[in-house]
């Protein structure tokens, strides 16, 4: 940021705004402050109420203050930024922060909140030249930042792919984007925006995880794309505080601990640009409807209490989708080839695909239950004359919520169900044709 603010600093800024209190209009330094425990410390005890209604568990908010605290004490700067616009909706959030002369602006973009919105809107961006939520993002740098030139913006996830994407549609503006994790974009964007994205790409620095599924998607337009260390469970993949906690930084604030990008990660990183290939013949309300289902899926499996056992939805759903794209590829390229099948397969992976969307299936209907919960306490509360009707209608809110989550779900398993049989079927009829070829 003009020279001033690190890779470190920048990452930092990138966790911080996950956490609720970051909307408070007082220096970053004055924030963290208040959530110390007596001997200067943070405590899970002590950030609790940072950390409520936030994406972050308190054991996270209190590493981030913990690694804010050390990259002040390294940079007093840092300490002394504050928000002086804010966005904050439903699904998407964003600070733009300066110094106390109210200058060296940067701007950082939270990663998705987890909403069902949210999640729809990213798979939106394989198709569609620009999102909803990208337009936000945008005209809060054009109108909300209006003032500030040379700006420097940030963010994880999809925090990361707001800030490329801002620095593509807002050249006067951006100066320099650092993306943490954050994925690419389609070709409806990518065709649109070709002298944009030329233009952008040596201020973008793309800088992800090795292990990371969410950088991998779409194409990338950094000019600049580095692989750093991280925790090499499943868990801690796609962590904004994991990439604080696992790498090395030198004096200046810059990540030292860069390295290769994994071999898993690379694979589905093929694998995904083989399914956008698939997506993009298919029809509009096709995409529209895939969107909403992947969104919805992924929602509940990272936000229903148990983690949609153990939050397996997610992981589930794209393997199976990158299997089946694999295979169908394969397929069409033995038949046009006239070459043999690898059939010897076909039927083991049907089995687990199926299985996979009867687990779907399952967890549809345990969100029926859940519901049904809800519904019982809604029932049974005494309410008050006054409060009565609000809580009657947020809850039904919630219940219409949930419908419409296990209504997705149920579609998405019928889906997977569907795509096995037509597979099936195809390869059945190619291998008919095959057989019949003279040897």
């Amino acid at each position: 940021m003009n020279g001033k603010y690190s890779q470190q600093d920048l990452l930092l800024l990138s966790n911080f705004v996950y956490i609720p209190v970051c909307l408070s209009d007082k220096s970053i330094e004055e924030i963290i402050d208040a959530y110390r425990e007596p001997d200067g410390s943070f405590t899970e005890e002590s950030v609790a109420a940072a950390a409520a209604g936030g994406g972050m568990s308190t054991k996270d908010v209190c590493t981030v203050f913990t690694e804010m605290d050390k990259g002040i004490e390294r940079n007093p700067d840092l300490g002394k930024l504050s928000a002086v616009r804010t966005l904050e909706e439903h699904d998407v959030r964003a600070l733009c922060y300066t110094d106390p002369k109210d200058e060296n602006a940067v701007v950082a973009f939270r990663g998705t909140g987890g909403t069902v919105e949210a999640w729809t809107d990213n798979f939106e961006g394989a198709y569609e030249s620009d999102t909803r939520i990208q337009k936000i993002a945008s005209e809060f740098i054009e109108y909300e930042c209006a003032a500030y030139e040379d700006i420097v913006v940030t963010g994880h996830s999809k925090g990361g792919n707001l800030a490329q994407y801002v620095t593509v549609k807002q050249p006067d503006r951006v100066g320099e984007c650092v993306s943490y994790d954050g994925q690419g974009f389609g070709d409806s964007f990518l065709m649109e925006n070709p002298s944009g994205i030329k233009n952008a790409a040596p201020k973008i620095t793309s800088v992800s995880a090795y292990n990371d599924f969410v950088n991998i998607l779409l194409t990338t337009i950094a000019g600049t794309s580095i692989f750093i260390a991280n925790d090499p469970s499943a868990a801690g993949a796609h962590s904004s505080v994991t990439l604080l906690t696992e790498n090395e930084f030198d004096e200046n604030g810059a990540i030292t601990s860069v390295r290769k990008q994994g071999l898993v990660a690379g694979e589905l990183h093929r694998l995904t640009d083989m399914m956008c290939d698939r997506l993009s013949h298919a029809g509009r309300s096709d995409k529209e409807s895939l969107s909403e289902i992947a969104g919805s899926a992924i929602s509940c499996a990272l936000t229903t209490p148990d983690g949609m056992i153990n939050g397996c939805l997610a992981p589930t759903a794209g393997l199976v989708a990158a299997k089946l794209a694999q295979k169908y590829a394969q397929a069409s390229k033995a038949v046009k080839r006239i070459m043999p099948l690898a059939a010897n397969s076909v039927s083991v992976e049907a089995d687990k695909c199926r299985s996979a969307a009867e687990s779907i299936k399952e967890q549809s209907e345990m969100i029926g239950t859940m519901t049904a919960r809800v519904d019982n306490v809604k029932n049974d509360l005494a309410y008050s004359i006054n409060s009565g009707v609000f809580c009657a209608s947020a809850l039904d809110g919630v219940c219409e919520r949930m419908r419409k989550v296990s209504t997705a779900l149920n579609d998405y398993s019928a889906f997977i169900n569907t795509v096995i049989t037509r597979y099936e079927m195809c390869e059945a009829e190619a291998l008919s044709i095959i057989s019949q070829l003279p040897r």
